[in-house]
């Protein structure tokens, strides 16, 4: 696949279904018939990988490759060769990750919502504006930067699903929730504010002068 039509979130669901590893080939750069079909698959594939390593999914269990339509022998190789690394890390979430079953099933949960969000879907959209042409003041990222960008970004949008997901159980206070998620209070105030803002979360009522925050309907599936 090289058409950068790639969706991560689907890399997501795979994997919380109890896929055990998947290699993306794409024709190599400077000769794909999409132009930079392969060069977006592949940032979509290597942010993927980094909120797998996030969430404790060994990144070895998600690859990109390339070969042209002609190296049969070539797409072979690199079949078998990533096959043999999945024989050797063995089925997700039995030792080789750094979570076991299935507390990762929970994990790739949530980084499925964080795939499929708003946010990152624009961020991945901006990424070669970013790096060629700049942000709307100009200022040109380098793929260190960007990449830096992308780690606060998923840290930060993998807590809020962690936080809206545990909202599902029943409303709870930002006490209950940073100790739960093992989230900092302050963090845990910071993002329920700007979902509450957002019209995701409301105040369902008032516990020991605390307020308990539960989901708004439309988001309470």
């Amino acid at each position: 696949m090289c058409t950068g039509r790639l969706d991560p979130a689907l890399i997501a669901k795979a994997f919380k279904k109890g896929l055990d590893g998947l290699v993306v080939v794409g024709c190599y750069f400077g000769d794909c018939h999409y132009i930079s079909g392969n060069h977006q698959a592949q940032a979509r594939i290597n942010m993927t990988k980094k909120l797998l390593r996030h969430i404790g999914v060994n990144e070895k269990r998600l690859a990109f490759r390339q070969c042209s339509s002609g190296e049969a022998s070539v797409f072979v190789e690199i079949v078998s060769e990533f096959d043999a690394t999945i024989k050797e890390l063995g089925p997700i979430g039995q030792g080789s990750d750094r979570l076991n079953a299935p507390e990762i099933f929970k994990k790739l949960e949530v980084a499925e919502a964080v795939l499929a969000g708003e946010k990152f879907r624009w961020v991945i959209g901006k990424r070669t504006p970013f790096l060629t042409t700049g942000n709307m003041y100009g200022e040109i990222f380098t793929e260190h930067e960007f990449g830096r960008a992308m780690d606060m970004i998923i840290v930060e949008e993998t807590e809020v699903q962690e936080i809206l997901l545990k909202l599902r159980e029943g409303a709870q206070s930002v006490k209950d929730l940073a100790a739960a998620l093992a989230i900092p209070a302050e963090r845990v105030f910071r993002y329920m504010t700007a979902l509450k803002r957002k019209g995701m979360v409301a105040v369902e009522g008032i516990s020991e002068r605390s307020p308990l925050f539960q989901l708004a309907p439309q988001e309470v599936q």
